[in-house]
């Protein structure tokens, strides 16, 4: 059943192994694609709006002009392969929540008014799943704001009058459903991309990091450790008879002892130490502001009271090393503890 779940699932994405994604992934990055697909989205409205009968000189050169910056963006990422900076993607909400203050507050264009608000939940999203809680709230609950006053305070506000067709065009319905939808939208993005962070750096089994988490977590360190000029040390766990405990006793009792001892891990170190997971019973910490001889201590303490026996080798990050020099050599340290017991 799973295994079909799977297959499923795979079918109804068979669309992102297309080729011309495909080779568009192996030259930017994911963002890069998605914020130049916006830009191609965006740039085919602008493109309609420009062949509306009722439209002003400022609003065909104001389309005119998104249009250029858009296709160019988009053929820049799509077609040349450039990367598209952070800060450029979010000018790219902060435009479009102007254009839609415009439209809605300023201008008598009922389509374009209804099409901006439309378009607010999808950013929402985007400012969600690329720029996280701190930014995309506060710059979320601002967009939303003026847009709502545009609403209220603009010319398709307010009641209904007769023989005018814009007035009353956005009531009260509108504007609550479109600040609730739209943070709807932006707290799903969130969940998600949370969720596929943590599936993505976590180990199933035991809650620890996997080598992807630990990778990410390494660099970060190794960047804070040369800033502060403080110690980081990381230690090499490997358990000891644990296949004996599989063979005799069966997976779930080996699996059993991997959660207890991530548990006691944890429990007896730091908050800002890391447990990870990098093979079947292979874990490492990482220990921040730790130097060697400190760390040394602390594995001894731990290992005293651990419920099933590991050996370990404890070495200090050296400037600019890489995760694989770094367990190379805490590994050697490693197998001079178990020859040494």
């Amino acid at each position: 059943m799973v295994d079909q779940g799977i297959r499923a699932e795979a079918e109804e994405l068979r669309w992102l192994n297309a080729s011309w994604l495909r080779r568009a992934r192996s030259r930017t990055s994911v963002y890069s694609i998605i914020t130049a697909i916006l830009c191609v989205f965006f740039g085919v409205l602008l493109l309609v709006e420009l062949f509306e009968d009722d439209i002003s000189l400022f609003e065909i050169l104001l389309n005119a002009g998104l249009l250029l910056i858009a296709l160019l963006g988009a053929a820049a990422v799509l077609i040349l392969g450039m990367r598209v900076p952070r800060w450029a993607g979010f000018v790219l909400v902060l435009v479009h929540a102007a254009v839609s203050v415009y439209y809605i507050g300023f201008s008598n264009e009922r389509q374009n008014a209804v099409a901006n608000i439309q378009e607010l939940p999808v950013m929402a999203i985007y400012l969600a799943w690329f720029y996280g809680g701190r930014i995309g709230r506060v710059t979320e609950l601002g967009i939303l704001i003026t847009v709502g006053a545009a609403m209220v305070l603009g010319p398709f506000g307010g009641e209904s009058v007769p023989g005018d067709p814009l007035a009353g065009l956005f009531g009260a319905a509108n504007v609550f459903g479109l600040l609730v939808m739209s943070w709807i939208c932006l707290e799903m993005g969130f969940f998600v991309r949370n969720r596929m962070r943590v599936e993505s750096t976590t180990d199933p089994l035991t809650g620890a990091l996997n080598r992807r988490g630990l990778t990410h977590h390494l660099n970060e360190e190794m960047r804070r450790s040369a800033r502060s000029r403080r110690p980081l040390s990381v230690a090499l766990l490997d358990l000891d008879g644990f296949k004996a405990v599989n063979d005799i006793e069966g997976h779930h009792a080996g699996d059993a002892v991997l959660m207890t001892l991530v548990s006691q891990w944890r429990a007896m170190s730091r908050a800002g130490d890391l447990v990870a997971r990098i093979g079947g019973d292979e874990f490492v910490m990482l220990l921040p502001d730790t130097p060697q001889a400190g760390a040394a201590d602390m594995m001894r303490r731990m290992r005293g009271l651990a419920a099933h026996p590991w050996s370990w080798g404890v070495v200090e990050v050296r400037r600019d090393e890489t995760l694989e020099s770094v367990l190379r050599r805490a590994d050697a340290e490693m197998y001079r503890d178990k020859r040494g017991r």
